[in-house]
């Protein structure tokens, strides 16, 4: 991850991200989009530091991270315009590095889950507490948990639903449609990616709702995602039309939502948790 690191700043560097630089801040070099290589440098050393302390959390916001940059890096590579043969070549090394750190996390991440009776943190983390007791199966509150998490599973999936609609009207208002603008991988003809980023919301969404952890963690790296790119893209990419603005509000606050859904639905438990306090072994 420190590797990675150090090449996000190279990437920086190479394109001319600095100052007096000819893709600095106000640029309309790679549309003012360079400086996040920065960003997800500092981004990934942080999460790096906190995953060194023993925090199951940012390693599955690490894995979901790695997941993105081995399509970002690749694709922003080529579509934000023409970039010197330094810059593509650190491009497509940093997606191998970030494919390296991908698996190595999801085989850390099922490492800790398969050592039964223990939290990922307690593999992780030296001086980590013992995990607590399981609750008392009489304990009133457990009636309550299987109504709770059958909520949380409705709400995640009706917010899910709302953004991934509100990325295809998206789409639709900026005239990705047959017989519309150009589709490609370019610039502003790659808009009709809205459209697979709902697809791919709407795959996770669809195993998180059924209390799946891992799918949970990475939905909410995603709606965290979502809502920083749709919130800052009309300002990187000059959007003026009115009716994309009002859309990019719209999925901007309900990927906040879906991210604080997913919070809750973290902390609250999942419903096969949930159903085996309910149903423990008694004696006869």
């Amino acid at each position: 991850m420190l590797l990675a690191t150090a090449l996000f700043v190279a990437d920086g560097i190479v394109d001319g991200v600095y100052p007096d630089g000819p893709a600095w801040l106000g640029s309309s070099t790679y549309h003012g989009l360079g400086v996040l290589s920065y960003v997800f440098a500092a981004l990934n050393l942080i999460i790096a530091l906190s995953i060194a302390a023993g925090s199951e959390r940012t390693l599955v916001a690490r894995i979901g991270l790695a997941a993105l940059f081995v399509v970002e890096r690749p694709l922003t590579a080529f579509i934000l315009g023409p970039k010197p043969d330094a810059s593509v070549l650190i491009h497509l090394l940093t997606a191998f590095i970030e494919v390296v750190i991908l698996v190595s996390a999801l085989r850390v991440w099922r490492l800790g889950h398969g050592i039964e009776g223990l939290e990922l943190d307690s593999v992780l983390s030296l001086d980590a507490p013992s995990p607590a007791p399981p609750a008392d199966p009489g304990d009133p509150d457990d009636t309550a948990a299987p109504a709770a998490n059958g909520n949380r599973a409705v709400l995640l999936g009706l917010l899910t639903l709302l953004l991934a609609a509100s990325l295809v009207a998206d789409g639709l208002a900026a005239g990705f449609v047959p017989g519309g603008r150009i589709w490609g991988l370019l610039g502003e003809s790659s808009g009709w990616l809205v459209y697979l980023f709902g697809v791919v919301l709407l795959v996770v969404a669809t195993r998180a709702v059924h209390g799946g952890a891992l799918s949970l963690r990475i939905l909410l790296v995603l709606a965290l995602i979502f809502f920083l790119e749709r919130a800052f893209t009309p300002l990187a990419l000059r959007v003026t039309d009115p009716t994309q603005l009002a859309l990019h509000a719209l999925a901007a606050f309900v990927a906040l939502a879906l991210a604080l859904a997913c919070v809750s639905a973290i902390r609250g438990g999942h419903p096969t948790a949930a159903h085996k306090q309910l149903t423990p072994t008694r004696a006869t």
